[in-house]
């Protein structure tokens, strides 16, 4: 296949996807442009001769384990949280971070699955709030996928509870 058949079949199922009513395609074809531009920018303008192994992404700013960082986690499959989130950073592995997604809490919210999701207490912008971790989207990710133009957020639950219930969950 070239480039333009596979185009041109996406746009078919995009077409297809839209009639659905119930999936956001202009957010899905906006998230496919943004992650071309980002893979161009990494092969077109950081590459050098070609060698990708020796090619690295560096940030001037990088949040540190036990922080709150925003994410361009991408996008998936239906059931996995997509586009832009707030993750947990669990460990910094150089280039890329294992963080856990997200979500926002808000006063209808309920826990839909309590064996993998954790409110904790963050403090964001000098007012504490909770945010719940999703331990069933854990991933480790780039960290050319970090929105540098967000802080990073201090998270206040102590860093032994929420290690506690990772492995609790994860290992037990």
């Amino acid at each position: 296949m070239t480039i333009e058949n596979n185009l041109l079949e996406m746009s078919k199922s995009l077409v297809e996807l839209e009639k659905s009513g119930i999936y956001d395609v202009e957010k899905f074809s906006y998230a496919l442009l943004h992650q071309t531009k980002q893979l161009e920018y990494f092969y077109c303008h950081l590459v050098k001769d070609g060698n990708c192994d020796e090619t690295f992404y560096h940030i001037n700013k990088r949040p540190h384990i036990h922080q709150l960082a925003y994410f361009n986690i991408g996008r998936g499959f239906p059931k996995e949280l997509m586009d832009g989130h707030w993750c947990y950073v669990l460990k910094d592995l150089g280039y890329k971070m294992l963080v856990i997604p997200c979500t926002s809490i808000k006063e209808t919210s309920t826990h839909a699955n309590p064996q993998y999701e954790l409110d904790i207490e963050v403090m964001a912008y000098h007012q504490k709030t909770y945010s719940r971790i999703q331990l069933s989207d854990i991933r480790s990710i780039d960290i050319q996928r970090i929105d540098l133009r967000k802080p990073f957020y201090e998270v206040l639950t102590p860093k032994e509870e929420i290690d506690e219930f990772i492995h609790k969950n994860l290992f037990e």
